[in-house]
């Protein structure tokens, strides 16, 4: 089946789309570069290959920035997780040592207040540093579809 092969999926990405078009813009003016140059009666000495040659060089460079373009958003993606991660760490370990010091309190109410104050930091840091599901899932998406 056409739609399970890995053909189906290569022609299907994104970055190839946008090869494949830049290399038929390159290689159709370039034709047409020729054909005006021909009209006028210069003479272009090259033949169909320099256009293919054209389109394969414009489109490799293309391919190459793209491919940047693509690694340098993964590595910033990645960063940015890091960040999020040692925020989530530090918050986390500051709301737990709050925890940890209420055991020592002699009244129940203030051990009963610290651990409630400690999982209400937690959940309000939850909440602010990480992302829904949904968020998520968007991310996951945009990633697979740029490749």
């Amino acid at each position: 089946m056409l739609s399970d092969s890995r053909f189906a999926d290569w022609c299907s990405s994104r970055r190839r789309k946008s090869v494949a078009i830049f290399a038929a813009i390159l290689f159709c003016g370039h034709y047409a570069l020729i054909q005006v140059l021909s009209w006028r009666g210069i003479n272009e000495g090259a033949t169909l290959i320099d256009d293919f040659t054209i389109a394969a060089l414009g489109s490799a460079a293309l391919w190459f920035f793209l491919t940047l373009q693509a690694e340098r958003q993964e590595i910033a993606h990645a960063c940015e997780r890091l960040i999020v991660t040692a925020k989530l760490n530090s918050q986390i370990r500051q709301a737990m040592s709050a925890v940890a010091t209420s055991v020592v309190l002699p009244n129940e109410e203030d051990r009963l207040r610290l651990v409630d104050e400690a999982v209400e930091k937690i959940d309000h840091v939850l909440m602010d540093l990480v992302p829904t599901t949904d968020e998520q899932e968007r991310l996951r998406l945009y990633l697979e579809q740029s490749r």
